[in-house]
């Protein structure tokens, strides 16, 4: 999979500035696949230069208790926001019917993060 453009860049810069990322994905949810899914999942990351402090495999993202986040899915932005959790959506074709806050680059991701924890 293509890395979107900017994130590495932006990513780091938040990191450097001393924001704590967590990733969080819900890939295993296929049997007797775990090992590869998180081995798979690591590579790319590292192979890519993406910082993070923790990295979750978890269904439900809530759990993690950030106090920001990025998502894409319509699903779990609307789960994240009807639990009153801050949650940037990053804009794609199959969200467009979700409302702000909404970011359509990682740089705008970035200027999100800094404008609400400010």
């Amino acid at each position: 999979m293509q890395m979107i453009p900017g994130a590495r860049k932006y990513l780091r810069m938040l990191s450097d500035e001393g924001y704590r990322i967590r990733i969080i994905t819900h890939r295993l949810y296929i049997h007797y696949f775990h090992a590869s899914a998180v081995q798979q999942t690591v590579e790319w990351l590292d192979s890519h230069g993406i910082p993070y402090w923790v990295l979750c495999f978890m269904k439900e993202k809530a759990q993690v208790g950030a106090d920001i986040y990025v998502e894409n899915a319509p699903h779990n932005v609307t789960l994240l926001r009807e639990r009153g959790l801050y949650t940037i959506c990053f804009a794609n074709s199959t969200n467009r019917h979700i409302s702000s806050p909404r970011a359509a680059s990682w740089q705008e991701v970035y200027e999100m993060v800094k404008e609400y924890s400010s």
